[in-house]
C-alpha cells in the first residue's frame, strides 16, 4: 500500500533572485535571504521589532514590510505539516521543513528540510516535470516574489500530484482513450496486408521520420528504411502479416546493429506466444503487435483513415 502525503497547506519559495539558492535542494535545506534580520530576533519571535526595520528597510512603505514580514514568517514558522515546492532543472521539488531554529552561516539564512527535496510523486515514483504538471500548478513559478501560499485550486492539484491521484476527468478520458484503442485493434485485424502495410507507413511517417525506401521493395528482409532527420539516424521496418518465432529470430540474427540505430519488427497477427514475451537486452528490435500499433494509430489521428478502410 503506498504512502499518502497529507497537508492543510503549502507554500512556493524561490530560491534567491536568478535561482542563486537553488544548490540548497542538494544540501536539504530551505535558504533564504533577509540578511539585516538577526536570526536572534527570528528565533525570539521579534516580529514587531522586525517590522520596524523592514519598514525602515522599505523606506516607511508600511504595505511592503507587511509583506516581507508576512514570507518571513511563513518560512521561520513552518511546521513539518505544511509542504514546501520550488522548481529547479525543469521539474517541481517538494518538501517539509523540519522543527528547529533558523540558522544563518556565510552563505544565508536556512531551515532544514525534513528527508530531503524530492522532484518525485510518492505513488508510480515519477519524476514532476515542469511541461506535464497541471498549467493551475506550474504557472505557480512565475510568481514574481520570494513566497506565496497556493490557493484551494493549487492546493487540490498539488496533493493529487504529488499522491498520484489523477483527476476525475484523466481517469475518465484514459478509460475511453483505452477503449478506443482496444477497439481500434479489433479494426486493425480486419484490414487487407496491403493496407496493414500502408498503415504502417503513415504511422512510422508521422511521427517525424523521413521515408528513404521504397515500401514493399525487393531489398531482403526490410520493407521501410527510414530516417531521423533531425539526429541522422537510419531505423528499419520490417512489415509482416504473419510471423513465426524461428522467422523472427532469423531477422533478428540479420540485423545489421552497427549501420542502423533499432529494428521495428511489426507484426499483423502474433501466433506465438513468445513473441508477446520478446524484450532485446541491447534495445536495438522492438515488436510491434497490433495491440502497441493501435496506440499509435489513436494518438497519430489515424483512427478516421483506418474508419474508411474497415467500413
Amino acid at each position: 500500500m503506498k504512502s499518502v502525503v497529507n497537508f492543510d497547506k503549502a507554500f512556493f519559495v524561490k530560491l534567491g533572485k536568478a535561482g542563486k539558492f537553488e544548490f540548497c535542494i542538494a544540501e536539504s535545506r530551505l535558504r533564504f535571504g533577509f540578511g539585516k534580520i538577526s536570526v536572534s530576533d527570528i528565533n525570539n519571535h521579534e516580529w514587531g521589532k522586525i517590522r520596524e526595520q523592514l519598514a525602515a528597510a522599505c523606506k516607511g512603505k508600511r504595505g511592503l514590510a507587511t509583506r516581507d514580514l508576512n514570507v518571513l514568517r511563513w518560512i521561520c514558522e513552518s511546521t513539518p505539516e505544511n509542504i514546501w515546492i520550488t522548481f529547479s532543472t525543469g521539474t517541481m521539488w517538494w518538501a517539509r521543513l523540519r522543527s528547529g531554529p533558523v540558522v544563518q552561516d556565510k552563505v544565508s539564512k536556512y531551515r532544514e528540510v525534513d528527508g530531503a527535496w524530492s522532484n518525485r510523486d510518492v505513488g508510480a515514483n515519477v519524476v514532476l516535470e515542469i511541461n506535464k504538471l497541471p498549467g493551475v500548478l506550474s504557472k505557480v513559478q512565475a510568481f514574481r516574489g520570494t513566497v506565496c501560499r497556493l490557493g484551494p485550486s493549487e492546493l487540490a492539484s498539488l496533493k493529487r500530484i504529488i499522491n498520484d491521484e489523477p483527476s476525475v476527468e484523466h481517469r475518465e478520458i484514459a478509460r475511453c482513450r483505452l477503449a478506443l484503442a482496444n477497439c481500434v485493434e479489433m479494426g486493425i485485424k480486419r484490414l487487407h496486408w496491403k493496407d496493414f502495410e500502408t498503415l504502417v507507413d503513415l504511422v512510422f511517417r508521422g511521427s517525424g521520420w523521413r521515408r528513404v525506401s521504397m515500401l514493399g521493395g525487393a531489398m531482403k528482409y526490410l520493407d521501410l528504411e527510414l530516417e531521423d532527420v533531425v539526429a541522422g539516424d537510419r531505423y528499419l521496418v520490417q512489415i509482416k502479416s504473419q510471423c513465426t518465432w524461428d522467422e523472427f529470430q532469423k531477422y533478428v540474427r540479420e540485423f545489421n546493429r552497427q549501420r542502423y540505430r533499432r529494428l521495428y519488427f511489426v507484426v499483423h497477427t502474433a501466433g506465438d506466444p513468445r513473441l508477446k514475451e520478446f524484450r532485446d537486452p541491447e534495445d536495438k528490435v522492438e515488436l510491434m503487435l497490433s495491440d502497441g500499433l493501435s496506440q499509435k494509430v489513436v494518438d497519430l489521428g489515424l483512427v478516421g483513415w483506418l474508419l474508411e478502410k474497415i467500413r
